[in-house]
């Protein structure tokens, strides 16, 4: 059972990774955008900031294929136990802006999902499956034995991982629509 827990939740991990990095690739100005809205960090910071961030997920999601595949457990746990302190580092910054009073997109996907307290527990969550997938690849164990474990294992990966991503979007409050100015309705032609 140890082993089909660390690997979906390597697989979480691996997953979330692969999703940042492709939304800061393909959405370039989101994460920079997102952090100058914040209003934590000087101007100057802020896009070497955006690019070491993008940069580790990108290392990271290589790092932990490369050791997903090459069988190595020792460097499996180190990419995870990095991969929980970037999570970390996020649950932290969003935390620490929401006390803040600050707003704006989070900037983690390439649809503006408002910064939250969703957001921060999702990250949160990320980086308690991070550190316990490096605490279980640290140990001495057998992977999934068979076809079907690792079957269920990926199965279960994607769908926490999605629905972990999608969470912050799906529990932002929309905002609701302007109100027409109160006052009287012209009366439309050919009607009663």
């Amino acid at each position: 059972m140890t082993s089909l827990i660390a690997a979906t939740a390597t697989g979480v991990v691996l997953l979330a990774l692969l999703a940042g990095s492709a939304a800061h690739l393909s959405r370039p100005a989101a994460l920079p955008d997102a952090l100058t809205a914040h209003r934590l960090l000087p101007r100057r910071a802020v896009l070497p900031a955006a690019r070491a961030v993008t940069a580790a997920e990108c290392l990271l999601a290589v790092a932990c294929a490369a050791a997903l595949l090459a069988g190595h457990r020792a460097g499996l746990a180190a990419v995870l136990g990095a991969a929980a302190l970037v999570f970390t580092c996020y649950a932290l910054y969003t935390g620490y802006a929401l006390a803040a009073g600050r707003g704006g997109p989070c900037g983690c996907s390439r649809s503006d999902i408002p910064l939250s307290s969703w957001v921060a527990g999702r990250a949160w969550a990320f980086a308690g499956l991070a550190a316990v997938g490096a605490a279980l690849a640290a140990q001495r164990g057998d992977p999934p034995g068979g076809p079907a474990e690792w079957t269920t294992a990926a199965l279960a990966a994607v769908t926490l991982a999605a629905l972990l991503w999608v969470l912050p979007a799906a529990m932002a409050r929309p905002v609701p629509p302007a109100r027409a100015p109160a006052g009287p309705v012209p009366a439309v032609e050919g009607g009663r």
